[in-house]
């Protein structure tokens, strides 16, 4: 799978998971100034973990593949070293 097609994939689910939990908590913002904060902060929060994760599975699938590359580049090398 190519980086465009992770990074729509994950960016889809974690565009849906905070648009859920929008549709959730503005029941309950609504009603008094206390609840607006503390649904800002949560939702905040959940922002700022799903941001996090899609730049840790960014960097682990960029490592992944440059470890595939060089195994790759090794094994088309040792092929030349036989022939």
């Amino acid at each position: 799978m190519s980086k465009n097609k992770n990074k729509s994939a994950l960016a889809g689910v974690t565009g849906a998971a905070i648009v859920a939990g929008v549709a959730v908590a503005s029941a309950f913002v609504l009603k008094n100034k206390k609840n607006r904060e503390k649904v800002k902060k949560v939702l905040t929060n959940a922002k700022d973990q799903a941001v996090n994760y899609m730049e840790d599975m960014q960097k682990k699938t960029d490592k992944k593949e440059k470890e595939i590359e060089k195994k790759l580049l090794d094994s088309k090398t040792k092929q030349k070293l036989t022939d």
